[in-house]
């Protein structure tokens, strides 16, 4: 990562980035066309798509070490960190990644899953239904493999929201998997 990354350019300070809203990031390392974070620099601070696109703006090339398997315990950090891999995907910004751990064992794959408080233990999304008119349902399963009929107003305190958020997480973790791999081919990025 130092031979990628090149030194700091001479006299170069901390720079801060300028991002819609008024709102700015500070970057501590860099070099002409080159920022370096660690992973809780990016995604343990309140940023979203904006900040990160005009990082991509400014840097052609993104280091971030540090990161550590995402998976239930790391929600938060594990959407930031996603939004961050589609903006460097979207604006062709290179992203150089020193992970805990090997790039296909970065994101743990699961289920949404919830414990009931009626001791039914753990309720599985088994498929997915539409809003709560008459004509669409949504099936969830228990562990045992029991299936039922998920209410418009939800079943043993558990929201369905709850659910369609892990859901969406789950295919956002299979998306950025994916592209790490597409971004991570010698041609790829800006040139």
């Amino acid at each position: 990562m130092e031979e990628i990354f090149g030194g700091t350019a001479s006299g170069t300070e901390a720079e801060v980035i300028q991002v819609r809203f008024g709102r700015t990031v500070q970057v501590a390392r860099l070099n002409d066309r080159c920022a370096w974070f660690d992973f809780s620099e990016l995604c343990y601070q309140p940023l979203g798509a904006a900040d990160y696109l005009s990082l991509c703006d400014r840097f052609p090339v993104l280091i971030m070490d540090s990161v550590p398997q995402l998976g239930a315990n790391h929600l938060n950090e594990a959407r930031r960190f996603v939004n961050l891999i589609d903006a460097c995907y979207e604006s062709r910004t290179r992203l150089v990644l020193a992970a805990q751990v090997p790039l296909d064992e970065l994101f743990v794959d699961f289920e949404a899953q919830v414990e009931s408080r009626d001791g039914d233990v753990e309720l599985f999304v088994s498929e997915k239904g539409g809003n709560s008119s008459s004509f669409a349902t949504t099936m969830i399963r228990t562990k045992e493999g029991e299936h039922l009929e998920w209410s418009a107003t939800g079943l043993i305190g558990v929201s369905l929201a709850q659910f369609s958020s892990a859901n969406d997480l789950a295919f956002s973790f299979r998306r950025a998997a994916s592209r790490l791999v597409e971004m991570g081919g010698k041609k790829w990025g800006r040139q």
